[in-house]
């Protein structure tokens, strides 16, 4: 799989999940401003916690070579 493909299918993953928590979250809180404003927050956090996963990862795997 080349990069760009990658980036586009983790684009489309991103909206996906965008789609989802702000349905789940609107039947939550039955407010549509409160339910972006916690998918919003979801969306961010999960970048970060995917970012040290990766660092992790990586570092993981250098141990094991």
């Amino acid at each position: 799989m080349t990069k760009k493909i990658l980036f586009y299918k983790s684009i489309i993953w991103q909206m996906i999940g965008m789609i989802w928590i702000s349905l789940l979250s609107y039947l939550w809180f039955g407010d549509l401003i409160r339910s972006l404003s916690f998918t919003i927050v979801v969306m961010v956090v999960s970048i970060f916690v995917y970012v040290f996963y990766e660092m992790a990862w990586e570092k993981f795997l250098k141990k094991k070579r």
